[in-house]
C-alpha cells in the first residue's frame, strides 16, 4: 500500500514536473501549435493546429477527478498501452467548465459534468459539478489511428478539429474569482469586436504548483465561431 501510494505521488510529481517549469515559471513542454492572428496586449486570437488527445472521465469532486484522471492518463503515456511506448507530455493544464466541447486547445484538459457535487472553486463556476473530463494532448504526429491503443478501457484516443481561439494571459494562483475578472475582460473584448463564440470558458495553467505565483503564466481561453 505504501508502495502504491509512493509510486502515486512520484508520478504525479513527475508529471507536473514534465508539463511545467522551474520555480520562476519559465515552460520546459511543447505547447500545442498555434499561430497568432491578432494581438491586443494580453488579449490574443490564435489559429490551433488539428491535435490528438487522450481522454478520460472521472465522476468525482474536482480535486479527486483530476487526480485520478491524471494518473489515469499518465499511466498511458508513461508505457500502460498496447506498445509498451513512452509518449513526450506537453502543457499546460486546462480547466473547462460546463461545455460540450471536450477537448479544446491544451494537452491537459478537464471538463466538468454537472452534479450534485461542488467542486474545489479552481473553474469560474464550478458549483453543482460531479464528473470531469481529463484530456491529454499528445504530441505532434499522433492521431487516432496512430497513438498507441490504451491498456485502460477507461481511456479513449480523440481527433480534435483546427479551431481558433481567444485568450487572455494572467499571473498569479490559478484561482477561480482571479481567473472570472479575466474572462469578463475576454467577454467584454469580444463582444466589442462582434466576435462570436461557443461560450466554451477554459482556464489554462502552465506552470506546476511550486513555481513562484507571480511568474506563472495562466490563460483563459474561448473557441471562436
Amino acid at each position: 500500500m505504501r508502495n502504491e501510494v509512493l509510486r502515486g505521488l512520484l508520478a504525479g510529481l513527475t508529471g507536473l514536473f514534465i508539463a511545467g517549469c522551474s520555480i520562476f515559471g519559465g515552460k520546459a513542454a511543447e505547447e500545442p501549435q498555434y499561430r497568432v492572428i491578432e494581438s491586443d496586449g494580453v488579449i490574443e486570437i490564435r489559429h490551433y493546429e488539428a491535435f490528438t488527445v487522450a481522454r478520460t472521465v472521472v465522476d468525482a469532486p474536482f480535486d479527486d477527478a483530476i487526480r485520478r484522471g491524471f494518473q489515469r492518463l499518465f499511466d498511458y503515456i508513461t508505457g500502460a498501452n498496447r506498445r509498451q511506448t513512452d509518449i513526450e507530455m506537453t502543457a499546460p493544464v486546462l480547466v473547462n467548465v460546463d461545455s460540450d466541447r471536450a477537448d479544446a486547445t491544451a494537452p491537459i484538459v478537464f471538463l466538468p459534468r454537472r452534479g450534485t457535487h461542488p467542486g474545489s472553486g479552481r473553474a469560474p463556476d464550478d458549483g453543482g459539478m460531479v464528473g470531469w473530463t481529463t484530456s491529454f494532448v499528445l504530441p505532434p504526429g499522433y492521431t487516432r489511428e496512430s497513438a498507441p491503443i490504451p491498456d485502460d478501457s477507461a481511456i479513449a484516443i480523440i481527433d480534435i478539429d483546427a479551431q481558433r481561439v481567444a485568450s487572455i494571459t494572467f499571473s498569479g494562483r490559478l484561482r477561480n474569482h482571479a481567473a472570472e475578472t479575466y474572462r469578463q475582460d475576454l467577454a467584454r473584448w469580444l463582444d466589442m469586436r462582434g466576435i462570436e463564440h461557443l461560450n466554451d470558458w477554459r482556464i489554462a495553467g502552465y506552470n506546476p504548483p511550486w513555481s513562484i505565483p507571480a511568474f506563472r503564466r495562466n490563460e483563459v481561453l474561448v473557441t471562436l465561431q
